[in-house]
């Protein structure tokens, strides 16, 4: 015996094809987050977390921006990166017909497991990436501990 989907009088309705494809664009948007989201981020900068012996790296794409644009917040394991690119282009003298690039403000958060030293953080921007570095505290970093026969 087929299972046959059950549909209400409504659904035979003329409209009942654009109710299932309200349903389909927000399956789709609920993966990258919903929708409401999507409309209200201008634009944030793709970020990268690392991990070696010694430290945890952020790598952040800003290009374009300067230190003076850029903001680091530590409280306890979280790190935040806050800053804001200035569209500082004019229409009628450039004569642009597209825009594609991003401005505007952003905020990123990241939880840093174990923790790290926050009186050792260095941070640098080169070729339009900001790196941060977080050395891990002593008892975060990874032991290798000898088994012994007997």
């Amino acid at each position: 015996m087929a299972l046959v989907r059950w549909r209400n009088r409504g659904d035979l309705a003329p409209w009942s094809a654009l109710g299932e494809l309200e349903k389909e664009i927000g399956r789709v948007f609920r993966g990258f987050g919903g929708l409401p989201d999507l409309l209200e981020r201008d634009w944030a900068p793709a970020v990268d977390l690392s991990e070696t012996d010694n430290a945890y790296i952020v790598e952040a794409d800003v290009p374009g921006m300067t230190k003076d644009n850029i903001e680091l917040v530590i409280v306890d394991n979280v790190i935040t990166v806050k800053g804001e690119r200035k569209n500082e282009h004019k229409v009628d003298e450039a004569g642009y017909h597209r825009f594609e690039r991003n401005y505007g403000a952003f905020q990123r958060s990241f939880e840093v497991p174990g923790g790290f030293d926050n009186d050792k953080v260095e941070a640098k921007i080169e070729d339009g990436v900001l790196r941060v570095t977080l050395p891990k505290r002593e008892e975060a970093k990874r032991k290798q501990i000898e088994v012994k026969v007997t």
